[in-house]
């Protein structure tokens, strides 16, 4: 097989890979929804703080657990069409391989989201899907800035950590840790979407467009200006090393 050839089935494999970790992310997502907040469960909880402290524990772990699975390893483990921009903008991931990912996360939301629907019935569409909503009253704009905000603010960690080789096997704990806070922390504000996989399917199915493109958007704009910004900063790291490189 041609190198050429070889990579193609590669790229084709790992997207392969991402559909079924986003597979595996969204059913677990739904199945928590489904458990935690529709009224007759024996794990229900009542008040929405609680309920989102506790799903964002168990997101974090999830998301950590999926980036550390064997599929994971091998693909990435991107999960995220936001991870996925934010390597790509960095410089660490090739521009070819951007929209197979993305689309495999995409459809790997509907299929999680559809199978979560096929095996709970009745109860995840109660729940309208699990699909994403903001608290009453919270604009485009301010959606946009505060996940943006924390978004960022989880990618800046990651840029951090990147830079330290004996820590970049700590990177899906980072990422998970920041998710389950981000959760826990602004769930009964702005819903705490934070990855397009996670809206997709919920939205796409029970046809919940509020605020779609916000949360679609906003969770790859922030990513992608964290990216450019540590792509710029290792230029200039490498531009600073190099006269000192060659004077040695």
């Amino acid at each position: 097989m041609s190198t050429s050839a070889q990579s193609r089935a590669d790229l084709v494999r790992h997207s392969v890979y991402e559909f079924v970790l986003a597979t595996v992310l969204l059913f677990a997502v739904v199945s928590l929804v489904r458990w935690l907040a529709v009224s007759g469960s024996p794990l229900a909880i009542g008040n929405p703080d609680a309920l989102f402290a506790v799903a964002g524990t168990a997101v974090a772990a999830l998301i950590a657990g999926l980036m550390y699975s064997p599929l994971g390893r091998r693909s990435g483990g991107h999960l995220h069409p936001g991870v996925t921009v934010f390597l790509w903008s960095s410089g660490l991931f090739p521009g070819r391989a951007v929209l197979p990912y993305v689309a495999a996360q995409l459809a790997g939301s509907v299929a999680g989201t559809a199978l979560a629907a096929l095996v709970w019935g009745e109860a995840v569409r109660r729940i309208g899907y699990a699909a994403v909503h903001p608290a009453p009253g919270t604009g485009a704009v301010e959606l946009f800035l505060i996940e943006g905000a924390a978004l960022a603010a989880v990618f800046v960690a990651v840029t951090l950590v990147m830079t330290k080789p004996a820590l970049e096997a700590f990177i899906p704990a980072v990422i998970g840790i920041g998710v389950g806070v981000i959760i826990a922390t602004l769930g009964t504000v702005t819903g705490a979407s934070v990855n397009p996989a996670r809206v997709f399917g919920p939205a796409l199915l029970s046809g919940t467009y509020e605020h779609f493109w916000n949360y679609m958007i906003t969770p790859v704009v922030a990513p992608a200006l964290v990216g450019l910004a540590h792509r710029a900063w290792r230029r200039r790291r490498d531009t600073a090393l190099s006269p000192a490189s060659a004077e040695a």
